[in-house]
């Protein structure tokens, strides 16, 4: 399955400026747990590595196997035994705060797109909550 149009709203969402700090406010501010999680975050690293697995994510939907491996990687790390434990349960808050931001950000915006984003993402997070 394509998931162009995704990837062209992200593209959207990056230009349009401050994605990714939006994204983080939001989702820093929605449950105590997540800021948590982030207490001694690099932060140009943090940014740095959100957009490649935003990007590696709706590879991954669209069925191209090389990318498994990178997100295989990333889901030990925040597996329950990794450097970084994630609880599964903050995954859907992670996606929403995403819907929510690409919403506000891309300019081009309709609401099919919440649920094709929604799409493009979801493999790659049953892929963490797998490997936690």
């Amino acid at each position: 399955m394509s998931y162009s149009d995704v990837q062209q709203s992200y593209g959207r969402c990056r230009r349009s400026g401050d994605f990714v700090n939006r994204f983080y406010e939001r989702f820093l501010a929605m449950d105590p747990r997540v800021d948590g999680v982030f207490g001694n975050t690099n932060w140009v690293q943090q940014k740095r590595a959100l957009g490649q697995a935003v990007s590696a994510a709706i590879s991954y939907a669209e069925g191209e196997t090389f990318v498994r491996s990178t997100l295989e990687r990333m889901a030990q790390v925040h597996s329950r035994h990794g450097r970084v434990p994630i609880e599964p349960a903050l995954y859907g808050l992670w996606l929403n705060c995403m819907v929510e931001t690409a919403r506000e950000t891309d300019p081009n915006w309709s609401e099919e797109l919440a649920g094709r984003w929604r799409a493009a993402l979801s493999p790659a997070i049953d892929l963490f909550i797998e490997h936690y």
